[in-house]
């Protein structure tokens, strides 16, 4: 199979395929068109993936022209869409429910794709867990570091407990998601007080019961406590928290709205808000738009709140690798064939994840977010 790996747009650092699954790749037939420089800000550069046996083409347009699978990080933008035609299948991170836009391009093009976020076997959402184990570790270390005194605005607040004094921080986070799971284990592993909100109450049960969480907790001598909020609930949890950190989004959704200006208006002035759920939409009134890195932050209600669409791209090399062998590993290296959906069918996760063909949408988790019309993929491509 041919496949095309895509130079990324300015501020993603990461790459789906690194030298070393590439090497397997090519060892297994498959030929590997990377784009020039597509590697460099993951630490890799053109030699190599030329030493892998990977051919390196001058740009995007090219490698997209000269392979059947597209694989690309972070979302095609408009001029890049102008490359594709409806015989190649991209695959990439799409968020389409809060990317509109995009999605109405795609689909007027009737481009094929499959979303990395979509991506599943046995209710398990492979592809992502790398990036969502970054958001949730990275998220309350940021968090943590601008309670203190160096970022010239927080609290001055520690996040464990010292002689004569037990007032450490108070964490607080939405939803038990992928990323609030590694979460919580950072802030119970780093002594923290921390509450989690989960409406599941399967979940909620799980996560009280967790051993590993439950240890660190105690180790810590922290205060760890799982509740099923509803607003008022949330109103009065969120008034007493230090870091609030936002990670409640379903994979394809949109992300729920939840945090509102009163709330957030409640809060001391020096906290600070966390959402790592923001490339699935805002999560609350004083939220408009993501941040970036090179403005990551603004302050509202004296709150500084991040939404950086983006976090796992700041820890490229690692993240690339992770993505790079799952990808590999139990998606890539057995597909075999030249017809592009004659090849994914052969795999039920993939063929399953397809989410635009045809000109029609078949992912229904995206459908509903938008209140469009879903056609089953299986009943367009028997």
């Amino acid at each position: 199979m041919k496949i095309a790996v895509l130079k990324e747009n300015k501020y993603e650092y990461r790459v789906c395929l690194v030298p070393s699954d590439i090497a397997v790749l090519v060892k297994n037939h498959h030929e590997i068109y990377v784009t020039k420089d597509a590697g460099v800000n993951a630490g890799f550069s053109d030699h190599d993936f030329l030493e892998v046996g990977a051919k390196i083409v001058k740009t995007n347009r090219i490698a997209i022209d000269s392979a059947d699978l597209i694989l690309k990080i972070s979302k095609p933008l408009p001029n890049e869409l102008k490359c594709f035609n409806a015989n190649k299948l991209l695959m990439s991170i799409f968020n389409f429910a809060n990317n509109p836009n995009i999605l109405a391009k795609i689909l007027k093009m009737k481009i094929a794709s499959i979303a990395i976020e979509a991506v599943q076997e046995n209710d398990v959402y492979e592809l992502i867990i790398p990036n969502e184990q970054i958001k949730g570790r990275f998220g309350v270390l940021l968090g943590t570091y601008h309670l203190s005194k160096l970022s010239k605005f927080g609290l001055g607040k520690t996040f464990t407990s010292l002689e004569h004094n037990h007032n450490k921080a108070q964490f607080t986070i939405i939803n038990a998601s992928y990323a609030g799971l590694e979460a919580a284990k950072t802030v119970l592993g780093l002594g923290g007080n921390l509450s989690i909100l989960e409406n599941d109450e399967h979940l909620a049960k799980q996560i009280k019961e967790d051993h590993h969480l439950q240890t660190l907790a105690k180790l810590n001598k922290s205060t760890f406590e799982v509740v099923k909020a509803d607003f008022t609930d949330l109103s009065k949890i969120v008034a007493v928290t230090d870091v609030l950190i936002n990670t409640n989004s379903v994979p394809g959704s949109l992300t729920a709205k939840r945090i509102t200006q009163k709330m957030v208006t409640s809060m001391k002035v020096g906290s600070v808000i966390v959402d790592l759920a923001i490339d699935q939409g805002v999560a609350g009134d004083t939220e408009k738009k993501p941040t970036s890195f090179e403005k990551p932050f603004f302050i509202t209600e004296g709150v500084k709140h991040f939404a950086i669409e983006n976090i796992p791209s700041l820890f490229s090399n690692s993240i690339s690798e992770a993505t790079s062998n799952i990808l590999t590993e139990k998606f890539l290296n057995d597909l075999k064939g030249d017809q592009i959906l004659d090849v994914i069918k052969q795999h039920k996760a993939l063929f399953n994840a397809i989410t635009t063909y045809d000109g029609f949408l078949t992912n229904k988790v995206v459908a509903d977010a938008l209140h469009l019309e879903y056609k089953d993929i299986k009943t367009l491509i028997k």
